[in-house]
């Protein structure tokens, strides 16, 4: 596909594959266990409930034997058997879940001993809601956060997803106070940025945040964590086609940035807002795709240090230059809005 400069690299490319490498390796450790009947049926000949089929020609191993004999013998089935929704973890994820009852909840765990265990006004809000909650191990938590698990700060709530709301337009402005500012983000996949760049959004009081409907990180507990809480706050909006989108904005009167290193990009310093606006970043690896920047009737940059910047260098997320010559993408929508929210709340001269 076609792509144009526009987004903001750093990490998140070395994170994305490192999620996929986690996954990859997972699949592949699982894939030098033999998968008889049993597993993919949850029967079979040796009637080991779940575990590995004994009719497959392989010899088994110690380990398959013992796990199986655990299932066999357990009573009770474990916190992920239990999962009603999903697994949203850390203290201010969890916090906000509650506040805002957004979501449906169905019980909460908290870690023994943990600080969580002895917060008053998080056990008070859960048990004003109905929820139940559990004490647990830290073991049982861990095994509910992922593989390695992440850190959940001795809480977990079992809950119902989150989805983007679709919708087609933005709100008319009504002219009083500062013209508002929005967030377009094209194909921002990594839920590590899309987390902090929520975070920064919700901060900072934009107006609202648009992602494309594919390829975009989905709103998961991990984006929720990295947002410390802000996306259970947020309503995130998704449209189909980004570019037609933004095409509509700007028929509206709305101007569109998009955030990029070129020679017709304005410095993000000098900007003048007294539209309604929206700031458009692009994907952590190729940037602003070719539509999407055809459809942004201005470009705007931030202005490098000594070395850095324009003349070469790619500061918009896209292969070249040094080895640190660009702004993480998360880093950068931050530095941007801040100077454009900064400008459209001065007062018209």
């Amino acid at each position: 596909r076609d792509r144009g400069g526009g987004g903001f690299r750093g990490r998140e490319r070395g994170g994305e594959r490192g999620d996929d490498l986690g996954g990859e390796r997972a699949g592949a450790r699982g894939d030098r266990r033999p998968l008889g009947r049993d597993r993919a049926s949850g029967g079979g000949s040796g009637g080991s409930e779940g575990g590995y089929g004994e009719d497959d020609g392989r010899e088994r191993s110690v380990w398959q034997e013992r796990h199986d004999e655990k299932k066999r013998t357990r009573m009770e089935p474990t916190l992920a058997e239990r999962l009603q929704g999903e697994a949203v973890f850390g203290l201010n994820p969890v916090r906000e879940a509650l506040r805002t009852g957004r979501r449906q909840l169905y019980r909460m765990w908290v870690q023994e001993g943990s600080d969580a265990s002895f917060d008053s006004s998080l056990l008070t809000a859960a048990k004003n809601l109905d929820v139940a909650v559990e004490t647990v191990s830290k073991h049982d938590l861990n095994m509910l956060t992922g593989s390695p698990p992440r850190p959940h700060n001795g809480v977990v709530i079992d809950a119902s997803p989150l989805e983007p709301v679709a919708f087609d337009s933005l709100p008319p402005w009504d002219t009083r106070g500062a013209p508002p500012l929005w967030l377009a983000l094209d194909e921002v996949v990594d839920p590590q940025n899309l987390g902090a760049i929520i975070r920064s959004a919700h901060f900072l009081g934009v107006a609202g945040v648009v992602v494309c409907a594919k390829n975009s990180a989905p709103l998961s507990p991990v984006v929720s964590k990295a947002s410390s809480g802000a996306m259970e706050a947020v309503t995130v909006h998704s449209v189909g086609v980004m570019h037609r989108f933004l095409a509509r904005c700007t028929e509206e009167g709305w101007d569109v940035f998009g955030a990029a290193a070129e020679d017709r990009a304005e410095d993000v310093t000098s900007l003048k807002i007294t539209k309604p606006s929206v700031l458009v970043m692009g994907n952590e690896g190729s940037g602003l795709r070719t539509n999407v920047r055809r459809a942004c009737n201005r470009m705007v940059r931030i202005e490098g240090g000594p070395g850095m910047g324009m003349g070469g260098d790619r500061q918009d997320g896209g292969e070249g230059g040094g080895s640190v010559d660009s702004l993480n993408v998360s880093v950068a929508t931050g530095i941007i809005l801040h100077t454009m929210l900064t400008a459209a709340r001065k007062p018209a001269l």
